[in-house]
């Protein structure tokens, strides 16, 4: 079994200075480097007790081992151990086997495509990045591991989305529909950087408040729960506007404390899901920790970008933006991705602040940016059709504007 986990490598790469093949020629030399590059020694298989194990540099893929397979574990030198699986999936204690025998363990759950978020693949990919020490990523079979190390073999590694694929497909992944979602993911990550040159920033640093780690959510619950907030006193008002049907699916961008996003998920209900969207993770583990205190399981946190509110293509029937439109640093690839996110008909809702000079606070010109007339514009040039300004009883310096995804 040891020798069955090894790492072997021994790689056949074919490079050039010079265009010395037709394009046809090259094509087929890539695609026998490919086949080399993954039928070869790269991946070793073998087995952990009952469970199947790939061995890829310093990383052993598997599914579920048994208690009896710990000391296997240790005797392997493997320092880490990282379980996709869910509570009640296991049913004996994995975390206290393995942290007894002196190696650290760690949980990134997910189960349903739905939960299978941008966050879960950057926490995986923040985890393998940390160091190279010896890791063992593992789930039920193996299928949720091949589709969360495929976006870390392409992004952080700089495989080859094809090569990656074959690869993952080796080591468990099955799910059409896991693959389909680290897909999607790699290809937003790598247009990032690009549209971020594409686009300037409209406002530079507005958003550095909320990316401290440091940040005080405590604080921010006292600033946007309270009744002197406008929408906050008009929150029922706005539900009551919005109109979410039973089992439909919206994201709240922006969600801060998770305000919005607890009276969502009650109107969808069990059938229904909210996307919890917000640039801050001090929120987002706000908004999950309340969730989970909450008994409401139809909450998914999602850390967005700066440029991209990071959902899959028409995943949403509503996308929600309360006060923060205007902390759109890059609005013209944020509302590219809102649009991508929203199904045909789907219902863009934006709520911020009037901005006029002479007439609003201080405060209000120096920190949103351009008035509604020009906020409108801009969602319009994204694709949107203004709906309707909704006036809403106690609004005195925010306004609702409803739009539609042609």
């Amino acid at each position: 079994m040891p020798n069955s986990l090894m790492i072997n490598w021994c790689f056949c790469v074919i490079t050039a200075i010079a265009p010395l093949y037709s394009q046809e020629t090259t094509q087929n030399l890539q695609e026998k480097t490919d086949r080399e590059y993954i039928d070869g020694d790269s991946i070793i298989e073998g087995k952990l007790g009952a469970a199947n194990v790939h061995n890829f540099k310093s990383l052993c893929f598997s599914g579920q081992f048994s208690e009896a397979d710990v000391p296997e574990i240790k005797r392997l030198q493997i320092k880490r151990v990282i379980s996709l699986r869910t509570a009640g999936e296991v049913d004996w204690d994995e975390e206290g086997a393995v942290e007894a025998v002196g190696i650290e363990f760690c949980v990134i759950p997910f189960k349903s495509p739905d939960s299978l978020t941008d966050e879960v693949f950057q926490q995986v990919r923040d985890l393998l990045k940390a160091n190279q020490d010896k890791t063992l990523l593992h789930c039920g079979s193996a299928n949720r591991v091949g589709g969360v190390w495929l976006p870390y073999r392409v992004l952080d590694e700089g495989a080859p989305l094809s090569t990656a694929l074959v690869e993952a497909k080796k080591i468990g992944l099955r799910s059409a529909a896991y693959e389909e979602k680290a897909v999607d993911y790699i290809k937003r990550m790598q247009s990032k950087s690009e549209m971020k040159k594409d686009e300037p920033s409209v406002k530079p640093g507005i958003n550095k408040n909320f990316i401290d780690p440091d940040m005080s959510v405590e604080d921010y619950v006292k600033r946007f729960e309270i009744e002197s907030r406008e929408v906050y006193l008009a929150r029922e008002s706005i539900l009551s506007e919005l109109a979410i049907a039973p089992g439909s699916s919206i994201a709240d961008v922006g969600a801060g404390t998770g305000l919005f996003s607890r009276l969502f998920a009650k109107s969808v209900g069990d059938a229904g899901w909210v996307y919890a969207v917000d640039i801050s993770p001090r929120f987002i583990e706000h908004i999950n920790r309340q969730a989970n205190a909450m008994d409401l399981n139809n909450i998914t946190g999602v850390l967005c970008a700066e440029n991209s509110i990071n959902l899959p293509p028409k995943s949403v029937d509503v996308v929600f933006v309360c006060d923060t439109y205007h902390h759109f640093e890059y609005p013209k690839s944020t509302l590219a991705s809102i649009y991508r996110a929203l199904k045909p008909g789907g219902e863009f809702v934006v709520i911020d602040f009037e901005r006029i000079p002479g007439k609003s606070r201080e405060w209000l010109l120096g920190h949103v940016r351009a008035g509604k007339e020009v906020f409108r514009s801009e969602i319009m040039d994204a694709g949107f059709v203004l709906d309707q300004e909704v006036a809403i009883e106690g609004f005195k310096e925010n306004y609702f504007l409803r739009f539609r995804k042609k």
